[in-house]
């Protein structure tokens, strides 16, 4: 079953000692089933991108489509590979998964990831994401 949640997003990210910090807040959808899935829109400043979360036992995916596709896997201590498809080409990356928090309750839950992207043995940065998410009663 479906249930519409109030959804919070922050993002930080460090490239080259600089820091920035995106946060959102919007609507969307959290299903249950043999995983979480989270569902929800987002803009990135023109780019409109449908987000999808996937949580498992084994790792969590982050799943971007739209005008930007990203489909990140996170697995705690482990390092995966994802293709970052731009205008140009599909970029190769490797994303090192520092820590993955997951805190979930009856009415919604809290999940946090702190991860690198590598490119070519090259750290491109270091990245956060959080997202808070309540059932809309």
């Amino acid at each position: 079953m479906d249930k519409n949640i109030d959804i919070q997003t922050k993002q930080v990210l460090k490239q080259n000692d600089e820091k920035q910090k995106f946060e959102f807040a919007t609507q969307g959808s959290w299903q249950k089933k043999s995983a979480d899935f989270i569902r929800y829109q987002e803009q990135i400043e023109e780019a409109v991108v449908n987000v999808t979360i996937k949580i498992e036992e084994q790792g969590v995916k982050l799943i971007r489509k739209g005008d930007i596709n990203m489909n990140l896997h996170f697995v705690e201590g482990q390092d995966t590979v994802t293709l970052y498809d731009i205008p140009a080409g599909r970029i190769p990356l490797t994303v090192k998964t520092r820590s993955i928090l997951h805190f979930v309750d009856d009415n919604g839950g809290k999940l946090k990831i702190q991860y690198e992207l590598h490119q070519n043995d090259e750290k491109m940065g270091s990245y956060q994401y959080e997202i808070k998410y309540k059932e809309i009663s």
